[in-house]
This record gives C-alpha cells, structure tokens and sequence, in this order.
C-alpha cells in the first residue's frame, strides 16, 4: 500500500498529478479523498472517474491483462486538476517475484506485447523506468535493466491508442 498527498495549492491549474500509467502488478484497490483521477476510455478519450463515497475503484494491471489474454484491458491511468487537497490509497496486488506470468490456457493472444514474463522482474523494470532517480541511476550506468523488459505503456489502452 501507498499513501499519495497531493497537498492544496490555491493556484494550481489543469496540470499532471501522476503521469499516465498503468499499474504494474494484478491489480490495484483504490480509495481517494478527492476529484483528479482519469482513466482512458475503449475510444482512447480522458474520462473523470470521480471518488464514490464508501465505494473503491478497482484498476486492472499488466500482469492480468497478460494472464487474461487481453480480456481485461489494464487501466490506463493519471491524475489531473487537482484543485484542493487530495489523498489516494493505492493497495497493490501481485504475484510471487518468480511467479511466470502468461496467458492462461486458450488465452494466447499474438497482440499483446508479451506472451511471458516474471512477475519481480517486470515490476522491477517498470519502476525503474518511472522513477526519477531511478532513470537517473539507468542513464549512468548503474542500474541495468533486465533483458526481458517492456517499456512504460506496453499494456492499457494508451498503448492501444498509441501504437494504433
């Protein structure tokens, strides 16, 4: 679990909060104290996906687009207009580090940009690839990445709409 703080910023305007993404792992429960998150939509438009009370918003992660075939699309995802204070409860769930994670049977799928990875490594890959200080420690060296890696986005509707 993590806890994000968007702190209260009387002049703020229509800026990014958190990037577009996806989350990494199976899948993420979510609660949020305000307005700002968006998710990208089948036709690859921004919607809000406001907070409900007493309800958590649940995002599909790559490792179970992969594990359904596609079947379930990973939520593209970012944080945008926020105009008040805001806290956001990720609770992330994912497999065993060297758990392979794959189509299950009959879910084979030539379309995704995978049909196999490990579990740790391409949380690993990802993380260092979103991180600020992590991409400085890649870009000098220090940090390697391993072989099997995706880029950011590789699963989600961004990636869709990207590559379309």
């Amino acid at each position: 679990m993590r806890l994000i703080h968007y702190p209260y910023d009387p002049t703020a305007h229509d800026v990014a909060g958190i990037g577009a993404h996806t989350d990494f792992e199976c899948f993420t429960l979510l609660r949020a104290t305000a307005p700002g998150l968006e998710v990208m939509n089948g036709q690859g438009q921004w919607i809000d996906a406001p907070p409900i009370e007493n309800a958590f918003i649940v995002n599909i992660g790559d490792m179970l687009e992969l594990l359904s075939g596609g079947e379930f699309i990973a939520t593209s995802h970012r944080v945008r207009k926020v105009k008040k204070e805001r806290y956001s409860f990720p609770l992330f769930f994912s497999l065993d580090y060297n758990t392979r994670v794959q189509p299950l049977p009959g879910r084979e799928n030539p379309a995704l940009p995978t049909q196999s990875l490990l579990a740790g490594e391409h949380l690993f890959a990802q993380t260092a690839q979103i991180f600020t200080y992590l991409k400085q420690r890649l870009a000098d060296g220090t940090l390697i990445l391993p072989d099997s890696s995706l880029a950011l986005s590789s699963f989600g509707q961004e990636s869709r709409h990207l590559n379309a």
